[in-house]
């Protein structure tokens, strides 16, 4: 041997070997949304709302039958409550407008919203009056 080397009295350890042996794989790799491979999300599907539409259409058959009223009343000259029907049907007719108008807008039970809007044109009693007015030529 080489006398000019130093020469060591402990030996050089060896690479520490596993306990166990694994096939080499690459590692897992989080999906996208951060969920480990085979993890599903599950969502609630929510009904879309259809109370607007619903709402509309029984407001405006109320407001028909306050109409109704009020022109019984009317026709026995019971003039005040006959008024004040007629501003309960107006009210109502004005809330089955807005009802229907969003259920149209926001697609939620779109064809009670329409049949709702209107019945409360239609039907609302300051339109009957100037409109049947108008067609009496008067």
């Amino acid at each position: 041997m080489d006398e000019s080397l130093p020469q060591s009295s402990t030996p050089i350890p060896a690479a520490p070997q596993p306990a166990t042996e694994r096939p080499v794989t690459a590692p897992e790799q989080p999906a996208r949304d951060g969920l480990a491979p085979g993890m599903t999300i599950v969502r609630r599907v929510r009904r879309p709302r259809r109370w607007p539409g619903i709402v509309s259409g029984v407001l405006a058959l109320a407001m028909l039958a306050s109409t109704a009223v009020g022109i019984q009343l009317a026709s026995r000259n019971e003039l005040l409550f006959a008024s004040y029907a007629a501003y309960a049907a107006i009210a109502l007719s004005v809330a089955a407008l807005f009802f229907g108008v969003l259920a149209i807008a926001k697609r939620w039970c779109r064809g009670a919203g329409v049949a709702g809007v209107v019945v409360a044109v239609l039907g609302n009693p300051l339109v009957l009056l100037y409109g049947l007015s108008a067609l009496s030529g008067s």
